[in-house]
């Protein structure tokens, strides 16, 4: 099986999946998404493997989809496929399709019958959080960042990163309607992972986690997460998932992604980004900005606003190659 942009090994009942594409960011690109599709036909065929471990290769997890093969969605740039540039591919209702088909491949990964095991380091945001949010167990460095900052204008990602199952309501929204980005900590805390550990360690940590469920029987560990993941089947996570998708495909045919395009066309992507982004760019998150309103802030709070901008800066750098 040849994958151009994964890596992928087995050993003792344990495979890893690691993104390969270190240069741009390990963004989702349609490539990527065909050679995960290969990786689940072999595990499909596998009865011998328990845990499938994804990770990924440079400083970041991954930062969303390649802008420069789904942008043309929203007008901006050339479709990397022939069958895209006919005009009526940019109609929200073949946005919606496209989506749609998005969304089943990624929850083929959430029923496929191993365990599988994220390691986060750097950025998960974005498309990356449709990733990290359909796998089974999540460990991330401590200082990770979560976040869909393209909430301010590009609308929902596939799976709505599950954040609705993840999070919980009230938290799903907080963390929306802001855009703003959670440290690996945070998202521990709050449910998105499952552990949040040193970045030096957490590849070993998950590794130590999968070796030990490596033990356990595949029919065992299949029936687990077919019984848990019933529970969420019968709340209506698939017809919620597709809203979530529905109302994406509106969004982007929208006035706020008609004005970043725009400014995208006159200024470049990173400066779009930028210029969305710049409102929100003196604090982290609302409360570091309350905080620091009553002269709370300092200490850690800055050391984690300093993170944060590092990473925003190393978004833009990306944003202006082409991810989303």
């Amino acid at each position: 099986m040849e994958l151009e942009t994964l890596v992928y090994e087995k050993s003792d009942r344990i495979a890893t999946m690691t993104l390969n594409r270190p240069d741009r960011g390990n963004a989702l690109c349609r490539q990527m998404r065909d050679d995960m599709d290969l990786v689940m036909d072999d595990l499909d065929r596998d009865d011998d493997t328990r845990v499938l471990v994804v990770k990924s290769n440079g400083k970041n997890f991954c930062t969303g989809y390649d802008l420069t093969e789904w942008g043309y969605l929203w007008g901006s740039g050339e479709p990397s496929r022939p069958e895209d540039s006919r005009p009526h591919r940019r109609a929200p209702i073949f946005s919606r399709r496209e989506f749609h088909e998005s969304r089943e491949r990624w929850m083929r990964l959430w029923r496929i019958r191993q365990a599988t095991v994220g390691v986060v380091r750097g950025a998960c945001v974005a498309g990356g959080l449709d990733l990290a949010g359909v796998l089974d167990i999540v460990f991330t460095a401590d200082d990770a960042q979560f976040g869909q900052p393209e909430a301010r204008t590009m609308g929902e990602i596939h799976t709505f990163g599950l954040w609705p199952v993840h999070l919980g309501m009230r938290k799903t929204k907080e963390w929306l309607f802001t855009g703003d980005s959670m440290t690996g900590t945070e998202a521990a805390e709050l449910g998105l992972a499952n552990r949040a550990v040193p970045a030096e360690e957490v590849l070993d940590v998950a590794m130590a986690y999968a070796e030990r469920i490596a033990h356990v029987p595949l029919e065992m560990l299949y029936s687990h997460k077919e019984a848990t993941n019933r529970w969420w089947d019968a709340m209506g996570i698939a017809s919620a998932i597709a809203a979530a998708n529905d109302a994406d495909a509106m969004a982007i045919a929208g006035p706020a992604m008609a004005d970043f395009k725009r400014f995208q066309d006159a200024h470049g992507v990173r400066a779009a980004v930028e210029d969305r982004d710049e409102p929100f760019s003196h604090h982290r998150t609302y409360w570091d900005a309350y905080q620091a309103s009553r002269g709370r802030q300092g200490g850690r709070e800055d050391e984690q606003h300093d993170d944060h901008l590092r990473t925003r800066a190393d978004q833009g750098v990306a944003a202006q190659n082409g991810k989303g």
